[in-house]
C-alpha cells in the first residue's frame, strides 16, 4: 500500500496509462480502420534500438547513483547513532571513579543523556528537510527535554543552527564537570569522549552532502527529455510490432511505466533521509538510541562483573591438554536452534563416548570466542556420554 501512494508510482502509472490508451487508439485507426499511416512516420528500427539503448544506459547510471546515495545514507545514520552512544557510554564509565558528590554525578549523567538524545534527533531532522518545505516528516522522540532548564530550551528553539548549538552545550558540560571533579579520569583517557563527539559531528556533515547536494540539474533535465521522447515514440512503434489493440496497449503501458518508475524512484532517493523516499526510517534509529541511553542510565550504578573462582587456570587456556569447562545450558540452548552437526562445528569440540575409538589425529584447539557459563561438575574423560549436569571431554 505504501508503494501505491508514492509520487513516483502515481506519476508513472498516469503517464503509462495515457500512452497505452494512445497506442491502442493508434492501432485501431492504423490497423483496424486500414489507414496504414504509422509506418511512414516512424524511423528505421535500428534508430529506435539505438535510442532505447542510450536511454537505458542513462537510467542505469541514474539508478546506480541513487542506490549509492541510499547505502551511504544508511551507513551515516547508524554511524551517527553509534558515535553518540559511545560518547554516553564512555562518560558514564568515567563517572564510576568520580570523587564528586553523588548528586553532582547524577545531574551530569542525566543532562548528558538528554542532550545526546536531542542532538541525534536534531541531526536526523535537519537531514530529512534540507529545503524546509517538506510537509510529511519523521517525528523523533527525545528523552526528557521538558526537564531541562527553560533557558536551554529557549536557546535551542530560537537558534538557526541547533545541531552546532547543542553540540557546543555538550562539550561545555563535559569541560565544566572536569573542573568540578565529576570527571576525574586521566586526561589522555578522557579525550576518547571528545573524539567520539567529533566523529559524530563529522559524520553528520558528511551526511549533509546527500541531503543538500542534488544531482546536477542538466542531467535531470536531459533524462526528463529522453523519457518524454520515449513516451511519445513507443505508441507508434508498438502499433507496428504488436498483433492486437490490447497487446499494443499492454506493451506500451509496461515499457513506459517501467522506465518512468525507475527514474521516479531514483529521484526520490536523491535525498534518502526524507520520509517521502520510503527508504530509511530514521525514527526507528532514534528510538533505538533512546532505548540504549535509558539502559545506560539504568545500569550506571551496577557493580562490576565478576566470575566464580577458577581452580585450574591452565584448563581455561585454548589448546590446553586438560579438559575445559563447558556450559551445558549454553550447549542445550544452541542445540534447540541448530542440529547436532552444526552445533559441534560451531563449538569446535568433540564429545567422546566410552565406546568411541581414540582418534589418531590431534584435534584443533577449541573455539573460546563465545561466552560460557562455568559448570562445577566433572566426570572423568571417557565417561558414558554427556548427561545434563555431567561432564564431557572437550578437546
Amino acid at each position: 500500500d505504501a508503494l501505491l501512494t508514492t509520487r513516483a508510482f502515481k506519476l508513472s502509472f498516469s503517464i503509462a496509462f495515457v500512452t497505452g490508451v494512445f497506442s491502442g487508439a493508434l492501432y485501431y485507426v492504423d490497423q483496424i480502420m486500414g489507414l496504414q499511416f504509422v509506418r511512414q512516420l516512424v524511423p528505421a528500427e535500428v534508430v529506435w534500438q539505438v535510442f532505447l539503448t542510450f536511454l537505458s544506459l542513462v537510467l542505469a547510471f541514474r539508478t546506480a547513483h541513487a542506490l549509492s546515495r541510499f547505502t551511504d545514507a544508511a551507513m551515516y545514520v547508524h554511524k551517527l547513532s553509534a558515535c553518540w552512544f559511545d560518547t554516553a557510554s564512555t562518560v558514564m564509565a568515567f563517572c564510576r571513579v568520580s570523587k564528586a558528590p553523588p548528586e553532582s554525578v547524577d545531574q551530569f549523567q542525566q543532562v548528558t543523556v538528554r542532550l545526546l538524545s536531542i542532538l541525534n534527533a536534531l541531526c536526523l531532522d535537519s537531514l530529512q528537510d534540507s529545503e524546509g518545505t517538506s510537509k510529511s516528516k519523521h517525528r523523533f522522540d527525545v528523552l526528557g527535554v521538558e526537564e531541562l532548564d527553560v533557558e536551554t530550551q529557549t536557546a535551542i528553539i530560537q537558534s538557526n543552527h541547533r545541531v552546532e548549538l547543542v553540540f557546543q552545550m555538550l562539550q561545555q558540560l563535559v569541560v565544566d564537570n572536569i573542573e568540578t571533579g565529576v570527571l576525574c579520569i586521566a586526561p589522555p583517557i578522557l579525550t576518547r569522549s571528545f573524539q567520539d563527539m567529533a566523529n559524530a559531528l563529522v559524520t553528520y556533515h558528511e551526511a549533509r552532502k546527500l541531503a543538500f547536494e542534488r544531482l546536477p540539474f542538466a542531467y535531470i533535465f536531459i533524462t526528463g527529455i529522453l523519457l518524454v521522447a520515449e513516451a511519445i515514440g513507443v505508441p507508434f512503434m508498438m502499433v507496428l510490432y504488436t498483433k492486437g489493440l490490447w497487446s499494443s496497449f499492454f506493451f506500451t503501458f509496461c515499457c513506459t511505466f517501467l522506465l518512468w518508475f525507475m527514474n521516479g524512484v531514483s529521484d526520490e532517493l536523491d535525498n534518502p533521509f526524507k520520509r517521502e523516499s520510503r527508504a530509511l526510517d530514521a525514527s526507528v534509529v532514534q528510538n533505538e538510541l533512546n532505548g540504549h541511553l535509558q539502559q545506560l542510565l539504568a545500569q550506571r550504578h551496577n557493580r562490576a562483573v565478576t566470575c566464580k573462582p577458577i581452580d585450574d587456570a591452565v584448563a581455561q587456556t585454548p589448546g590446553a591438554e586438560r579438559p575445559c569447562r563447558a556450559s551445558f545450558h549454553t550447549w542445550a540452548r544452541l542445540a534447540r536452534t541448530k542440529n547436532a552437526a552444526s552445533a559441534e562445528a560451531f563449538f569446535n569440540v568433540s564429545v567422546h563416548a566410552s565406546s568411541a575409538p581414540p582418534s589418531s589425529q590431534e584435534p584443533p584447539p577449541p573455539n573460546r570466542s563465545f561466552a560460557e557459563e562455568v559448570s562445577h561438575t566433572r566426570v572423568p574423560s571417557g565417561g558414558g556420554g554427556c548427561p545434563r549436569g555431567g561432564e564431557c571431554q572437550v578437546a
